[in-house]
């Protein structure tokens, strides 16, 4: 049921007052065949309504989902399984929407981070002549830098929080799927929530890997920047220098001393720079091959893994099915029996022999 977000303020805060007795019992799970489900679901709505910040709202789809949940295995154990079937779809939507909204809170973070990123490089090309202006500036600067600290901080808690309630869904979803006693369609439904629910975690970590290496590459690219502007400054103090001596000093086999070992400095710097590039590349080469192969090792350990847990199914249904086999021959054994047993009795009766059996 989807809220429809014109609700007035002043209707929303009425509706909440109204369902206080409702909200005191919000620990006990409401199945959709009660009557305060319909409720539950709208002020879920209108909470995530009102909730702007992206993580925020991840964190109210997160334990919505959990919810729903809840419903299903509520719903299971009251033996109602196509309720059960529908509630599924609707678990599976909320983690397509919670997907989205973690996808849009990174995209959130990275434009803020490269916001705040251009206002730290337009501060540094503007020169302040007074130095209280100077303090105040860098005080501003510090102080842009604990906000962005915290904010990441935050972050990382939620995301660890969300991480850890997929790991708890997982489970139950897993127990779900090993009872016996649910047809095959609902186990089926549990299925692809349990698969869509694990390749939204590996779509996260994915995402999450290749930020951190573009932020790795962003700071090393930084790094040669600042070296670079460095040796710039210093070329530019040597030709200060330079032209300094050149006033002073007359004497060309001097000067063309100096500029030939400033030449050589200046080749051999070149050759250090070339060499450490080479260096970090070579490195950086080296790390990504060592992650593809853990990639590719997990997924081995994967596929392994479920390779296993087939073949321990498929033993155990085989075992099942002899069971069932000698269990229906043993029956058909004791019905033939007693079938000749009672065809003797009857051949006996005919010729009227007494029945010694």
């Amino acid at each position: 049921m989807k809220l429809k977000i014109w609700l007035s303020l002043a209707t929303i805060s009425v509706f909440f007052v109204g369902n206080t007795a409702f909200a005191n019992e919000a620990e006990e799970t409401v199945t959709p065949d009660e009557e305060l489900y319909d409720t539950s679901i709208l002020i879920e709505e209108t909470e995530l309504a009102l909730t702007e910040e992206q993580m925020e709202r991840a964190l109210l789809l997160d334990e919505f989902a959990n919810d729903r949940l809840s419903e299903i295995e509520a719903t299971i154990e009251e033996g109602n399984i196509e309720e059960a079937e529908q509630l599924i779809e609707q678990y599976e939507e909320y983690l397509e929407r919670l997907e989205s909204e973690l996808e849009e809170s990174e995209e959130e973070q990275e434009a803020s981070e490269e916001e705040t990123n251009e206002e730290d490089n337009e501060v540094e090309r503007v020169e302040l002549p007074d130095s209280d202006d100077n303090d105040e500036n860098e005080q501003g600067e510090d102080s842009d830098e604990e906000n962005q600290e915290e904010s990441a901080e935050d972050q990382d808690k939620s995301e660890e929080e969300l991480r850890e309630s997929a790991k708890q869904r997982t489970i139950i979803l897993q127990a779900l799927l090993e009872r016996e006693d649910l047809p095959e369609q609902a186990k089926a439904g549990i299925a692809k929530a349990l698969e869509n629910q694990k390749r939204a975690e590996e779509n996260y970590l994915r995402a999450k890997t290749e930020k951190a290496v573009s932020d790795e590459d962003e700071d090393e690219q930084e790094q040669e920047k600042e070296e670079e502007e460095t040796e710039l400054q210093e070329e530019r103090e040597e030709e200060a220098a330079e032209q300094v001596e050149e006033e002073n000093d007359n004497e060309a086999v001097v000067k063309a001393e100096q500029k030939q070992n400033k030449a050589e400095k200046k080749q051999q710097k070149a050759e250090e720079k070339a060499e450490k590039k080479q260096q970090k590349a070579a490195e950086k080469a080296e790390k990504a091959e060592r992650k593809a192969e853990e990639k590719i090792e997990k997924a081995e350990e994967k596929a392994n893994k479920a390779k296993e847990k087939a073949q321990e199914k498929q033993k155990k249904a085989e075992e099942k099915a002899q069971e069932e086999q000698e269990k229906a021959e043993e029956k058909n054994e004791k019905k033939q029996a007693k079938k000749a047993q009672e065809n003797r009795q009857k051949e006996e009766k005919k010729n009227g022999k007494p029945n010694h059996q």
